[in-house]
């Protein structure tokens, strides 16, 4: 999207909205499905608008963010392709990432069952209710009208650590891996109910097709994680393999050094953020992160726009043993101070 439009979804609407700088309509599209939007709007470089789109609580699992189905269409409106994504261990939601081959990769929930949860180590003292969602990512190949193929999926599911069950295969030193996410790690902004099945509630992605990375928001543990897209799916669930030969392991995580041990809550530096993305070449700062930091919990409500250097030399996110990953602080940051405030974004 040049700089100079801006393309927005109202929550309540089937309409997509492009407007340019002075706040004049260029160009709308509506969906005959007469479906809301999800969280993610985008306009492809054909004018055809990808959209994910709310299909609310007529399934079993719903949260914030939720989604479930995705549409393409055209510039005049007419539904190219329409796919379902929810069911009964999975539903997606919150954000969507095209990419140039024509897939797009996609956020969406696993559901892990009770016994599986606490099969997988997590404390039945940190479930309020009976699942747990733990986020996944899904390629996703178009076909004909409303068919698609997973041509590739991760799941964090695959690389937990605890220290609370030392009968668990999983059972570790968390300090020790901070390439793996502690699944007893409870930091939500939601302060009434912490414990929600909704444990991570990734909201946010975006691909850098230099790296072959994935940029990964998750907004109830303040984090931001950096994974290897270049694995096959067989290696994403393991820990060696593709350009990084790290598998699916996590390769940078930044916002909460708290959650593998290398910080305390005063090093906490995203407090419930949304909407991660890499700055595109040609632009000031390529090549670092950039965030909307919401502010929620943090010493004082407000919110800011904060770019992040990551400390990759050589292909590689260098971290020193026993040490957070860098930088400390963000490396710019933006804010209007209590001005602007916004729980959600």
């Amino acid at each position: 999207m040049n700089e100079d439009y801006t393309l927005f979804a109202p929550m309540t609407s089937e309409s997509t909205y492009l407007i340019d700088a002075h706040g004049r309509m260029v160009h709308s599209w509506t969906s005959p499905s007469g479906l809301p939007p999800g969280m993610a709007v985008y306009m492809l470089e054909d004018g055809d608008l990808l959209r994910t789109t709310n299909l609310g609580t007529n399934f079993d699992h719903d949260g914030n963010g939720v989604a479930g189905k995705i549409e393409r269409l055209s510039w005049d409106s007419e539904m190219e392709w329409e796919w379902f994504y929810p069911g009964d261990t999975n539903r997606s939601h919150h954000d969507i990432e095209p990419l140039s081959n024509g897939n797009f990769l996609m956020i969406a929930w696993d559901f892990k069952s009770e016994s599986e949860s606490h099969q997988a180590g997590r404390n039945p003292n940190k479930m309020s209710q009976d699942t747990l969602w733990p986020d996944k990512i899904v390629e996703v190949q178009p076909v004909g009208t409303d068919q698609a193929n997973i041509v590739w999926e991760w799941n964090i599911w695959d690389h937990l650590i605890q220290d609370y069950d030392s009968a668990k295969d999983n059972y570790g030193v968390v300090g020790d891996h901070p390439e793996l996410l502690d699944i007893n790690f409870v930091d939500s902004p939601d302060v009434l109910s912490p414990y929600k099945s909704d444990w991570m509630h990734c909201n946010g992605i975006d691909y850098n097709p230099i790296l072959d990375q994935i940029a990964l928001s998750c907004r109830n543990v303040n984090e931001i994680y950096i994974i290897d897209h270049s694995t096959t799916t067989e290696e994403a669930a393991g820990h060696t393999g593709g350009n990084s030969e790290k598998g699916g392991d996590i390769l940078y995580r930044w916002g909460n050094s708290e959650a593998y041990r290398a910080g305390t809550n005063d090093d906490q530096q995203l407090f419930g953020q949304h909407d991660i993305q890499w700055i595109n070449e040609g632009r000031l700062g390529a090549g670092d992160l950039i965030v909307f930091n919401n502010g929620v919990r943090r010493s004082t409500s407000y919110s800011s726009v904060d770019v992040i250097s990551p400390p990759l030399v050589n292909g590689e996110y260098v971290l020193q043993s026993g040490s957070p990953w860098a930088p400390a602080t963000p490396s710019w940051s933006w804010d209007q101070g209590t001005n602007i405030s916004a729980s959600s974004l």
